[in-house]
């Protein structure tokens, strides 16, 4: 963890631009060579919107959450009108503990060949219409009428460039740059008189699927209908194509009534999403809708964008054809989402999460055979997260065998004296398909073990979609080196979808786990029996074992032990424990073995307890 002061002098010995910026975007510090680069002093606590315009702040800041969020960054950023750095941004934890970052400029990059493109006639033009006026001024009267007509032309060669400059080529509306024009100028419109406006984004669905089955020309045509409708509908003063599939529109001085907003919104969708017939072909349409309004949302247009894509993406999650408005809710969870991703990224950078043990027991004597490992996080401020919501962010964050890596080595700590003393037979814990999938994962994996004395064969890997592993040989091949050392392969929620028997045979599978959805409604469905028993001949077959998963009544504790399962998992059984009460449970467990032996031997007839001692 890094102190300011620390951070000043790292960055002052070194002769490049380079700047520290905390969670909020603010600049905490910026060298020399920083401040001579932007042009201003006093940059403490300030952020990018007192040097850059809305469009490049929008840039920067999603550049920066990437890196908040623990993944260092490389990327040319614009710092100029058509001068580019390259620069590279580091993650950092600041001294208050919350992330940070780090950026180092280098300066004078050429721009990326696509911009040089759109902008190089309209940079052309300014520098012919910068020389005409110098000239202009030193120029005698009489000639004044001929540089009046050759300025008015280069004005017209100026407008043409800009105007090529933000036009997509494809529908002939406005590009990326067209839309930022276009927000700029109808905002400083609508805060002159007092007036609103609506920002929506639009999403095609399923637009890859036309792409491949009709074609591209015919995706194409789609693409160039659908800009054709949206500016023919009335009251739409803007219309961009942002890239790929994905369009913006700008509705001039909306109601404020959210009912009436909605319905004029209802409206462009049913008209641009009708049929479109090309080359004797009718392909059906649909699209997303997600919309916020200026200024009743905010007033911020980098935020107003953020909002409209929030309000999108919502409207995408709900299904094909849905319109969905901006929330503060959405905002609020979002926050929330950019908040868990920067906190887990230090979590298991920083090793900080913890584990828990679910223990299955032996079907009959109820003796806890081994523990299932869970991962638990606990955020700083906003307290216990559930499982599934940050196992879904590690995985989207591509940080899920880092976590996995972290919680093996957490239960190989707290667990190996309960596997030397017998108290447990094993402990399973669960890999991602993209873990198993990864190279190197079984040598990282049995390296593991070995740093902490376990044993291979106390342990068992869980894995879930077989099909993943049917289509790659790494998880095949790490697999098999998994299982060549001794540790048991278990295939978890079995039962509840989609398996392919012939990887079962492929696969070395020494645990079958059937998945609790079976047994929880056997009570609904008896035929359940039936397919029960046949999946436990099936484990018969392939010399596997058997775990009842998700045991919560005695009732199903009771037929999941007459059908014949090994062992069982479930909260009537147990429900997972911290370290501390699983070492009670087995004590307990102990203690009561100890009293039943006791007993048997007390009412023993003395025969044979003689015959016994003999």
């Amino acid at each position: 963890m890094l102190t300011s002061d620390e951070i000043k002098e790292m960055l002052d010995a070194l002769p490049l631009p380079m700047f520290a910026k905390d969670a909020n975007h603010r600049w905490i510090y910026g060298n020399q060579a920083f401040t001579d680069l932007i042009g201003l002093d006093d940059i403490i606590g300030r952020d990018d919107t007192s040097v850059f315009d809305e469009e490049q702040v929008d840039i920067f800041w999603r550049e920066d959450s990437l890196v908040f969020s623990g993944q260092a960054s490389t990327s040319f950023e614009e710092i100029g009108e058509g001068t580019f750095a390259l620069t590279r941004k580091f993650p950092v934890t600041l001294d208050d503990g919350k992330p940070g970052l780090i950026g180092l400029i280098v300066e004078a990059v050429a721009s990326p060949e696509d911009l040089k493109k759109t902008r190089s006639e309209y940079r052309n033009a300014q520098e012919k219409n910068n020389l005409l006026i110098a000239q202009l001024q030193s120029e005698a009267d009489g000639h004044a009428k001929h540089y009046e007509k050759r300025l008015r032309d280069l004005e017209r060669e100026r407008d043409t460039a800009q105007s090529l400059a933000q036009t997509d080529p494809l529908t002939q509306v406005g590009n990326r740059l067209g839309f930022q024009a276009d927000l700029q100028s109808l905002s400083k419109r609508c805060d002159a008189i007092s007036g609103s406006f609506t920002l929506a984004y639009i999403d095609l669905d399923n637009f890859k699927h036309i792409n491949d089955t009709f074609g591209h020309r015919m995706g194409d045509r789609l693409l160039c209908q659908v800009a054709e409708r949206l500016k023919s509908v009335d009251r739409i003063v803007s219309v961009s194509r942002l890239g790929g599939d994905e369009f913006a529109v700008l509705l001039e001085c909306t109601e404020r009534s959210t009912a009436h907003v909605e319905e004029q919104i209802q409206r462009i969708v049913d008209f641009t999403f009708q049929p479109v017939t090309e080359f004797k072909r009718e392909v059906k349409t649909s699209g997303s809708l997600g919309f916020t309004r200026y200024p009743f949302d905010t007033k911020n247009l980098s935020e107003l964008k953020h909002f409209a894509d929030l309000a999108l993406m919502k409207a995408k999650k709900a299904g094909k054809g849905q319109v969905r408005e901006f929330e503060t809710a959405d905002h609020s969870a979002d926050l929330r989402l950019r908040q868990l991703e920067a906190g887990l990224a230090a979590a298991i950078k920083q090793q900080e999460i913890s584990a828990v043990y679910q223990p299955i027991c032996e079907a009959n004597e109820e003796r806890i055979q081994g523990v299932e490992v869970l991962a638990r996080w606990t955020h700083p401020e906003l307290g216990s997260i559930a499982p599934d919501e940050f196992i879904f962010i590690a995985r989207r964050l591509g940080l899920l065998l880092q976590l996995d890596q972290v919680v093996l080595r957490r239960a190989c700590k707290e667990l190996g004296g309960f596997i030397d003393s017998g108290a447990i037979e094993y402990f399973s814990v669960n890999a991602s398909p993209s873990d198993v999938a990864s190279l190197g994962y079984a040598t990282n994996f049995l390296d593991t073990l070995r740093d902490f004395n376990i044993a291979p064969t106390s342990v068992v890997i869980e894995i879930i979609e077989t099909a993943v592993m049917e289509k790659s040989q790494t998880a095949r091949n790490n697999l098999a080196e998994l299982s060549a050392a001794g540790i048991k392969i278990a295939l978890d929620d079995f039962g509840s979808g989609y398996a392919n028997y012939r990887t079962l045979l492929d696969l070395p599978i020494n645990v079958l786990k059937v998945d609790r959805s079976l047994i929880n409604t056997i009570n609904y469905k008896p035929h359940l029996i039936d397919f029960l028993v046949s999946i436990l001949h099936m484990a018969q077959a392939l010399s596997a074992s058997t775990v009842c998963e998700g045991i919560e009544t005695e009732e199903e504790k009771v037929i999941a032990q007459t059908l014949g399962f090994d062992a069982l998992q479930g909260f009537l059984i147990s429900r997972p424990l911290d370290i501390d009460d699983l070492c009670n449970a087995i004590r307990r467990q102990a203690g009561d073995r100890a009293s039943i032996e006791s007993q048997r031997v007390n009412i023993l007839p003395d025969t044979m307890v003689v015959a016994g001692r003999g």
